[in-house]
């Protein structure tokens, strides 16, 4: 006789994006790493030259927690994972959907939001509002 660790129906999903993934199944290591460098300006221009990944955003080390190689884990699985439908939106980022089993997970999203706003010319004023007769 067969046996069957995981079973899947179905799974439907709209966007996968940015290093991100679907993991139906075991597995050993993941390792999802994704940097976005974003600009935002309130006229819309483009400049090919601009944006670097040399910013310590990106480049600087992340502290990780310490790992603990003395923790001691007994299961006992007396059924199978089951998943009868998945309806995913959206998975982006260094996302993982992941049904199944994983020993070693390292994920990592680094992202540098710049924002240009444009200076005031005029000051700022406020209406007045007439009260009701």
């Amino acid at each position: 006789m067969l046996k069957r660790y995981s079973i899947v129906d179905s799974l439907e999903g709209i966007t996968l994006a940015f290093s991100s993934l679907y993991q139906l199944g075991d597995s050993q290591n993941i390792y999802a790493v994704s940097k976005a460098y974003a600009v935002q300006r309130e006229r819309e221009f483009f400049l090919t030259s601009e944006g670097s990944f040399d910013s310590p955003v990106f480049t600087g080390p992340i502290d990780l927690p310490r790992i603990n190689p003395n923790v001691k884990v007994n299961r006992l699985n007396l059924c199978p994972i089951k998943v009868n439908n998945m309806y995913i939106r959206a998975t982006s980022f260094s996302s993982i959907i992941h049904i199944g089993n994983t020993s070693n997970v390292y994920m990592e999203g680094r992202v540098k939001n710049i924002r240009q706003l444009e200076k005031d010319t005029e000051p700022l004023t406020f209406e007045t509002i007439e009260s009701p007769n």
